[in-house]
């Protein structure tokens, strides 16, 4: 009888084995160990059961020890020991982009706790560790940002806060761009500063040179004048006397240097009348006609035509008209205007914008506030432009 019943327990058990497999020994994927199992993967592990070089995480110490002493864990050991210091540097600054990334993301422009930032960093699987690092706490990670302008930190009583404030491209370009324009113009006010003190010294120096020679002449006049007064009782035929002679002289004399005198300021004074309008013609600057081969048009005709031409030292500049297909030279700028082109074309920024000479394509217009959308083709961002500010590139 117990023959009998071990061999129909051992019959049931093969039965089982062939029906459900091997469920019982717990090696199933849907078995209850298998899904415990991979309960406990989910969220995050013990720091200190992770292994930053090979990027694995151990559940228990056991697996820890066993993983320390595997073959492939061995090699990267190896490996870390010939460049300890490469490894380091890398780790620290992958931690540093990700942290950042994180809180450009979430964090941006904003104050928050320091804890706050780190747990939200941690809580993604695959970061870099910090132990794996150059930095051996929070804090010391904080200070570091703080040192080197990444973010604005601040210590109070209930721990450190910190705030990121990232600046964009096309910020950083800005302000380059703003830079070179405050630059531009110190230069063009000291340029026009030292050509007025050679103006105005220039004119001095003539000034003090007439004054000299207006000072001899009146000096001269004041000796023919002495000398005249001395009387010579001396008579001659027809019954004039020689001091009568000599003051009729004296007289002609004086009259004469006295009109060249005033010639001679009239004359230096209208050569520097026209000296001060050339400088002053020469000081006028150019608006926005300050490049060839733009689409302009006359504000009263409308007729299109295109600068050919364009002198900045002279402030001149030439016209080719559409229509009569003539060359109109030194034309003046108000009464020409820019011609903005449509969708798809070519222009260039030329007044009253931080990019101005910027060339680029025209993507879109807004009708309701007049600006159009331009992609640059130097740096490849985009940006707004009033359209009277853009003129369509000949072609």
């Amino acid at each position: 009888t117990t023959t009998t019943t071990t061999t129909t327990e051992r019959q049931g058990k093969e039965k089982g084995k062939k029906r459900y497999g091997n469920m019982a020994k717990g090696t199933d994927f849907l078995s209850p160990k298998a899904v415990a199992n991979r309960q406990k993967m989910k969220g995050l592990q013990k720091l200190k059961f992770y292994c930053q070089l090979c990027e694995k995480q151990c559940r228990d110490q056991n697996g820890f020890k066993q993983h320390c002493s595997s073959e492939s864990h061995l090699r990267q050991v190896a490996v870390f020991g010939q460049n300890s210091g490469r490894f380091v540097r890398g780790y620290s600054e992958q931690f540093l982009s990700n942290f950042l990334d994180m809180m450009a993301v979430s964090h941006r422009n904003t104050r928050i706790k320091a804890t706050v930032a780190y747990n939200e960093y941690i809580a993604n699987k695959t970061h870099v560790h910090m132990n794996a690092t150059k930095w051996t706490t929070l804090t010391e990670f904080v200070k570091y940002l703080g040192r080197e302008k990444l973010c604005e930190i601040e210590e109070t009583p209930k721990g450190w806060f910190i705030t990121y404030k990232p600046r964009d491209k096309e910020e950083q370009l800005r302000e380059r761009m703003e830079l070179e324009k405050k630059q531009k113009e110190e230069e063009e006010e000291m340029r026009t500063a030292n050509l007025l003190a050679r103006q105005i010294a220039k004119q001095n120096k003539k000034r003090e040179g007439g004054d000299e020679k207006e000072e001899e002449r009146k000096a001269d006049a004041i000796d023919l004048e002495d000398g005249g007064r001395e009387k010579i009782n001396l008579h001659v035929a027809g019954g004039v006397s020689a001091s009568e002679n000599g003051e009729k002289k004296r007289k002609e004399m004086v009259d004469s240097g006295v009109d060249e005198m005033f010639s001679n300021i009239g004359s230096r004074n209208r050569k520097a009348k026209g000296e001060d309008g050339k400088a002053l013609k020469k000081r006028k600057r150019l608006k926005w006609m300050r490049r060839t081969n733009i689409i302009c048009r006359k504000t009263e005709t409308k007729e299109k035509g295109t600068v050919v031409r364009v002198n900045l030292d002279d402030c001149e500049a030439d016209v080719k008209l559409k229509e009569s297909c003539s060359i109109t030279e030194n034309v003046n700028e108000d009464e020409f205007e820019p011609v903005c082109p449509g969708v798809g074309g070519k222009c260039v920024v030329v007044r009253n914008h931080d990019f101005v000479g910027e060339e680029g394509k025209v993507l879109g217009v807004d009708a309701n506030t007049g600006e159009v959308t331009i992609e640059s083709f130097k740096r490849g961002i985009q940006f707004k432009a009033n359209s009277s500010d853009v003129a369509r590139l000949a072609t």
